[in-house]
């Protein structure tokens, strides 16, 4: 039977920060549950995240204890103080755009009213003060224990997209070109290419992530450049996707493609060398033979452009070679920047 292991780091990184939390208000003599409540919201994916929303949720809690107290003062313990608490709490973290603590800020509120009361101001300032030790430790952990390593998820996803967009390709190539699929409408490739898009925007964010975090790690020159290579190649596959769309997209007009065999041969065989480019691109090392492209190349010039606007601006088979010859040519675009940069990274990511 298989196994699921549901502990991850920030699962951990929770329970140390939720244990030092308590410890330091037991010796302070602070009540815990609100310091525990900050501390378990505080802990982000990035180290960048927990700085900026607990510099937020500092001052949305004391907007939910100031609240918290005004509404004992004016209406005792009753529902009416709830209600006016965290009302308050909301619409004045709204209109001073402390969204991030508003979770924070509202359970603070709230929770206050239920404690017994010695000195209302003398619980403002507690429970003010275990919010921020909560804030502040939860902050602390997440940056120097199991600090997040998104260098080696952009990799582990950026293998995963380009061979997502290889495979797509090849079923273009398929369905539209050979017509090997039988009745399988081109549609179906609208699909896969809505999966590849969402693979892509997670490469994206882990990129944002390492431009985020590493401001926090003393970085060498090497790895800021190496970032903003990272960075390029990503805006780069989204350009290529943007062509694989085209192609997949004028494949669900219907139109009949004018291509004898040989033709159509032509156009596999250069399909196949993008994608051998583009697996090559991630190696590092890379392809010289441009011969089908030279071809393709000829190709897209022979082609008779359309007398009767009726008939469409451009012939499908246009369209496809000039998607397909785009794409290679971002591809080897990249190639000469891309060498460096895997060479820097296989480096960073064996240390």
């Amino acid at each position: 039977m298989k196994k699921y292991f549901f502990i991850g780091s920030r699962v951990i990184k929770t329970g140390i920060a939720v244990f030092f939390t308590a410890l330091i208000c037991e010796i302070v003599h602070i009540s815990p549950a609100f310091a525990v409540i900050a501390a378990i919201v505080t802990i982000e994916p990035t180290i960048h995240a927990s700085i900026q929303k607990g510099l937020i949720r500092l001052p949305a809690s004391m907007v939910g204890a100031a609240f918290s107290v005004l509404s004992i003062y004016l209406f005792g313990a009753s529902p009416l103080t709830y209600t006016a608490a965290a009302f308050l709490t909301i619409l004045v973290c709204y209109k001073l755009k402390l969204h991030a603590g508003l979770i924070v800020a509202t359970i603070t509120a709230v929770a206050m009213i239920d404690v017994e009361h010695t000195s209302l101001w003398a619980d403002f300032w507690a429970r003010l003060g275990g919010s921020v030790i909560g804030i502040i430790i939860s902050t602390l952990v997440n940056m120097f224990i199991l600090p997040p390593d998104y260098f080696k998820k952009s990799r582990q996803q950026l293998d995963l997209v380009i061979w997502h967009t290889n495979e797509l390709l090849h079923a273009f190539v398929e369905i539209r070109i050979r017509q090997t699929q039988g009745d399988q409408p081109v549609q179906s490739l609208t699909a896969s290419f809505r999966q590849l898009t969402d693979q892509r925007l997670l490469l994206e964010q882990y990129v944002q992530h390492q431009q985020q975090e590493i401001r926090y790690h003393f970085p060498t020159s090497n790895a800021k450049a190496l970032l903003d290579k990272e960075a390029a190649l990503t805006q780069k596959l989204k350009l290529v996707h943007y062509h694989l769309w085209n192609l997949i997209h004028a494949g669900r007009s219907g139109k009949q493609l004018h291509w004898n065999i040989e033709q159509r041969n032509r156009f596999s065989a250069a399909a196949e060398a993008v994608q051998e480019r583009l697996s090559h691109w991630m190696k590092g090392d890379q392809v010289s033979d441009k011969r089908q492209f030279h071809d393709l190349f000829q190709l897209f010039w022979s082609i008779d452009m359309p007398k009767d606007p009726e008939d469409g601006y451009f012939p499908i088979e246009s369209i496809y070679l000039y998607e397909l010859l785009s794409i290679h040519e971002l591809i080897c675009d990249q190639h000469s920047e891309k060498n460096n940069l895997l060479i820097q990274k296989e480096a960073m990511l064996s240390d």
